[in-house]
């Protein structure tokens, strides 16, 4: 990639990197499409919670919360982050 991340590697600290905002998004949201009024008008709430760095990030698709739990680095942040990501199974309906 032109900005410098690994095709098999995933770096969330990237904005650059190709793979960057649609996982985030999808896992943030429940869905991988754009809102009728444009990605403007996503409201994303971001709290910190108590708990330890060996616990990963926590989506609730409906209210569009993240809890971050606080980590000492941004090293380990983007690989729980990735890491919550890459297992996210959203709404199996099928």
């Amino acid at each position: 990639f032109a900005c410098g991340c690994s095709p098999g590697g995933r770096s969330l600290t990237c904005p650059t990197c190709p793979a960057f905002p649609v996982p985030l998004a999808v896992f943030l949201t429940g869905s991988d499409r754009i809102p009728i009024y444009g990605m403007s008008s996503l409201r994303i709430i971001i709290q910190s919670t108590p708990s330890g760095e060996q616990y990963l990030p926590v989506a609730h698709t409906c209210y569009n919360l993240l809890d971050l739990p606080k980590y000492s680095s941004k090293e380990i942040l983007s690989a729980r982050l990735v890491q919550a990501i890459d297992h996210y199974e959203g709404f199996s309906l099928a």
